[in-house]
This record gives C-alpha cells, sequence and structure tokens, in this order.
C-alpha cells in the first residue's frame, strides 16, 4: 500500500497513548528493522513484536541512553531552528488509511522542513560529516518525507552543544519510497501468517555428563630387562650408513638394495617381535597395556562417529531450513506469476548459504534464512507490480504486433518500456504513412494516366471526325466514312450464292451498331456493373486474356 502524507495529531512521545498507536502502525523508527537494516533489531524480532504486542524491557543503562538523547535533542533544537531560520514543532503523523506512523523530532510551520536529531557518536558524526548515511537512518528519513510531505530533512548528530553537533540536508526523493511499501506489504503477509516459535530460554549451553573415570595406572616393584639392544643399534646404524645402496645405478646395485631392503624388513618384525616378548613376559603389563588400547580405540571410534553425526546433523539441519525457505519463494512465486496473464517472473536470486554463512544456532540460522526469504519475496512483488504496470502500458498502446518480444518489454523499467513503444508506435505510423503516401501517389498517376488517355482518344476521334476517316466503328453513327456505310449495307445483304460463313452470319444478324463507347466509358460501365472503384474495373479489364478471346471468337 501506498505511504500518503499522514495526518498530525495531538500525541507527545513517550505517552502510553503514543506507544498504544506504536503497536498497531507501521512506524518510521521500525522500517529499518523491516528491511533488515537496523542495527539494534532484527526483522524476525520486529514481527514477533508485532504479532505478540510483547517488547522487550529496557534496561538502566538502555534508559540512560535514552534520557540522555532527549536531554540533546531538546537543547539541539534552538541551533537546528537557527540554522533554518524557522521554528521547528514536533509532531506525530498517521497515516491510518495504509498503517503508517513517523514521529517526528520537528517540522517547520508550513510542514516543508523537518527535523532529525540523533545523539552524538563518533561513528555517526563522520558518517554526516561525508554526506553519506548508513541505510539504518536513511531509511527512517524517507518514510518521514513519506508521511510528512516535506521537501528535505535537516539530519543532525549532536550532544546538545555546538562543539558537538554536524548536520547535513537529507532530500526528498520518491522512488525510495517505493521498496519501503513493497517492504510493508511483505511485511504484513507475513504477519499474517506468522506462528511464533518455540520459546528459548537463556543461553543454549551442552547438558551436563557425568565425567568418566580418571586413567590410572602404577607399577610397583622392580623389572630387570636383559636385552643386546645396544649391540643390535651399532650393527643397525653400521649397516645404513656404510652398506645401504643411496644411488642405484646398476643392475647389482638394484638386486643389492632390494636384499638390503628384506633385511631391514625382517629387522622391524624382530624388534616388534621382541616388544612382545617383553610383555609378555610380564603378564601384568601385558594385560594393561591391551586394556590401554582397546578402551583407546573404543573412545576414539565413538568420538570420530558423533563428530561425524554431528556434522552431519548440522548439514541436515542447514539444508532443511534453506530447502523450506527456497519453497517458500518458489511458491509466492507461482502465485504472482498466475496473476500476470501471459507473462512471468524473471529468475529471482537467492543464496540461501551466503546468508545463513557463519550461523552457529539453529535460531539464526532460520533468522538469516526468513530474511533472505522476505528479500527474494519483496524483489519478486515489486517485479511482478512492475510487469503489471508495463502490460496495461502495451495493452493501452495497441499495436500488438509490435511487441512480440513483450516478456522482455515488461521486465523493463516503466519509463523505459514508454520510451521504447513510443519510439516504435512513431517507427510504425511514419512507415505506415509513407506506405498510404506511394499508394495514394499510385492511384494520382493512375488517374492522371486514364484522363490523359482519354484526352489523347477524344482529339484522335474529334480529327477523325474532322477528316471524315473511320473511327473503327464501322458503320457507326460517329463514322464519317461513306465507304464504311456501303461496305455496311452490302454485308447486310450477302448474294444468295456466295458461301455464308459463322462470322457472316454473326454480321448478319447482329443488332444495328452504335457509336464505338470511349475507354472512360467501357471503365465506367464495368464500375457500375459491378459495383467496383474505376481501378478495380480498370485492372479487371487490363488482365483479359485477349488471345483467348480472340482464339474463342475464331472458332
Amino acid at each position: 500500500m501506498k505511504m500518503q502524507q499522514g495526518k498530525i495529531l495531538n500525541l507527545v512521545p513517550g505517552t502510553p497513548e503514543w506507544h498504544a498507536l506504536r503497536a498497531k502502525r507501521f512506524t518510521a523508527s521500525e522500517a529499518p528493522a523491516m528491511m533488515r537494516k537496523s542495527k539494534y533489531q532484527s526483522r524476525g524480532e520486529l514481527l514477533e513484536q508485532k504479532a505478540t504486542g510483547i517488547t522487550s524491557d529496557v534496561s538502566p543503562q538502555q534508559q540512560q541512553i535514552f534520557d540522555r538523547g532527549h536531554a540533546a535533542e531538546a537543547a539541539a533544537r534552538p541551533i537546528a531552528e537557527k540554522i533554518i531560520g524557522e521554528e521547528l514543532y514536533p509532531g506525530v503523523l498517521d497515516d491510518e488509511e495504509g498503517g503508517f506512523l513517523a514521529s517526528m523530532d520537528g517540522l517547520t510551520m508550513l510542514g516543508t522542513v523537518a527535523w532529525e536529531h540523533k545523539l552524538w557518536s563518533e561513528s555517526l558524526a563522520a558518517q554526516v560529516k561525508a554526506g553519506e548515511l548508513e541505510e539504518h537512518y536513511t531509511i527512517q528519513l524517507d518514510q518521514q518525507l513519506a508521511l510528512s510531505g516535506a521537501d528535505k530533512v535537516m539530519f543532525m548528530c549532536s550532544d546538545g552543544t555546538e562543539d558537538r553537533c554536524e548536520w547535513m540536508w537529507y532530500e526528498r526523493d520518491e522512488s525510495r519510497f517505493k521498496p519501503i511499501e513493497s517492504g510493508w506489504a511483505q511485511f504484513r503477509a507475513d504477519l499474517a501468517e506468522y506462528k511464533p516459535a518455540e520459546p528459548v530460554t537463556g543461553e543454549v549451553v551442552a547438558a551436563s555428563l557425568v565425567d568418566l573415570p580418571a586413567v590410572r595406572v602404577q607399577v610397583t616393584g622392580s623389572i630387570e630387562v636383559a636385552d643386546n639392544f645396544r649391540v643390535f643399534e651399532d650393527a643397525l646404524r653400521d649397516f645404513i650408513d656404510n652398506k645401504l645402496v643411496r644411488d642405484p645405478k646398476t643392475d647389482q646395485d638394484f638386486a643389492d638394495l632390494d636384499s638390503q631392503i628384506k633385511s631391514l624388513k625382517k629387522a622391524e618384525e624382530a624388534l616388534k617381535a621382541a616388544e612382545g616378548q617383553i610383555l609378555s613376559q610380564v603378564e601384568a603389563v601385558d594385560q594393561a597395556k591391551r586394556t590401554k588400547d582397546m578402551l583407546a580405540t573404543l573412545a576414539r571410534d565413538n568420538r570420530l562417529m558423533a563428530e561425524k553425526l554431528l556434522a552431519e546433523r548440522k548439514k541436515s539441519i542447514k539444508i532443511d531450513i534453506a530447502t523450506a525457505a527456497r519453497q517458500s519463494v518458489d511458491q509466492h512465486i507461482e502465485k504472482l506469476n498466475s496473476g500476470l496473464e501471459d507473462a512471468v517472473l524473471p529468475k529471482i536470486i537467492t543464496d540461501f548459504n551466503m546468508a545463513m554463512k557463519g550461523k552457529r544456532t539453529v535460531a539464526t540460522l532460520q533468522g538469516a534464512a526468513d530474511d533472505e526469504v522476505a528479500r527474494a519475496k519483496i524483489e519478486a512483488t515489486e517485479m511482478a507490480e512492475r510487469i503489471r504496470a508495463n502490460l496495461k502500458t502495451l495493452a493501452d498502446a495497441g499495436y500488438e504486433f509490435l511487441f512480440a518480444d513483450r516478456q522482455q518489454l515488461v521486465e523493463k523499467d516503466p519509463d523505459d518500456l514508454a520510451a521504447v513503444v513510443k519510439a516504435r508506435i512513431a517507427d510504425h505510423e511514419k512507415a505506415e504513412s509513407e506506405r498510404q503516401e506511394r499508394e495514394r501517389e499510385k492511384i494520382r498517376a493512375e488517374e492522371q494516366r486514364k484522363v490523359e488517355q482519354r484526352q489523347r482518344h477524344e482529339q484522335a476521334e474529334a480529327q477523325r471526325r474532322a477528316e471524315g476517316k473511320c473511327d473503327g466503328n464501322h458503320g457507326g453513327p460517329a463514322c464519317a466514312d461513306p465507304e464504311c456505310w456501303n461496305r455496311e449495307e452490302n454485308a447486310a445483304a450477302p448474294a444468295e450464292s456466295a458461301p455464308t460463313t459463322k462470322t457472316e452470319t454473326m454480321s448478319a444478324t447482329a443488332a444495328p451498331r452504335h457509336k464505338k463507347p470511349t475507354d472512360a466509358e467501357i471503365i465506367d460501365a464495368v464500375a457500375r456493373e459491378f459495383r467496383v472503384s474505376e481501378a478495380v474495373a480498370l485492372r479487371w479489364i487490363t488482365e483479359i486474356d485477349l488471345s483467348a478471346q480472340q482464339r474463342a471468337l475464331a472458332s
């Protein structure tokens, strides 16, 4: 729903009435959390707060910060008024229809300039000096501008003194309102389906376990061991240092080295057997070592199994959360696509793995996934609204055949699409106008040709009558040649002895001839007879197969 300029309420911030109204509205100070940009509250926490109406208790330390902020705001107001040149009045703006709220630290009498104050901090002061605020602040300012109708807001960071006071102007830009409106729309939908999670009390810690008993080994008495390890060591070192082949090159070298390797292997086996002999001769020690080895193996195997189980279960939970989140986004997109006629949403990119990276608990994993779901749904909803608007633009434009690439077109920015539509229609109308002009020119040329032809024919006919020549319509009233009349009379009464041909019979029985019609009269007669234009009649006449007609007459 679009944010509209709110009504100024007679409410004092901090009062029970103010808190009660805030609980029912989507406020400017909550907008950063809704957009997942707040430094103090997550989107999931805001959902829970709005759904349950339960807010966290304010600690004494937090209350001290709030009190310092209110005192600094009051002290900084005259500083801001001096800079602006007008008095500033606090106010609460309520867009009841949309369900939005904004509490303003200050507004000028005409409401064209707003003022927002934050308690001094070195990091925030650095942002103000650079003129680049984090979204944690700009989102709140944008909702304040939308509900106040102000042209700009003075953002000030101070401790109430001029020595520690930094400020900057933040201008109104309505293009920034749309993402906030879309974000609140998705938040409203999520709130309607919200189900409180199982409460978690305190920090999650491992359950206490009964420690395993301490390992204790005690050897009593004296043990005397007789061995020849010193002699064996001297022989072994001499063998390794002086006899072991280090750089085999010949077949003999390789054969000797192979034999030496076997000797060393025998030495290893002998030493291992000696260890067994030592332990076996002291039964208690031998049994203790065997038991120790068994217990160490048992502990190690189960530790490895538990580590693997823990890792796999964490991975499984992460996959389950990501899968459910992906399905939620897909269902939302499917619902949106059902209302987009024959268009579809482009692919909405989600990265739940990156969103959940570094999260150690189920709660934080779920929260990160929920934030990514909300972001994707907001993006999809905004794109669907854009596509619907663009589909209407195309429908209103007409000329459907000009927009065969409608799927690509409806994904464009509305202004860009409007420019494309305007350009294509203009190009089409220009081409159509040129085509129609060519057709009209062709018709004008044809009419001119007929007029000129008619004039030439009439001139020739007049000249023939003046000279007494036959006009081709032998014996007709317009013919001035006496010989034609004589031939006509003779043809009307042929000699009985002369053979009669088919042509002569037709001539003899034909009705009396009249004056030959002009070309224009023939064209006009055909046009009137068949109720067509003279251009069509002329085309029909010119398309007559004269050779075929002559053959028919000859037969």
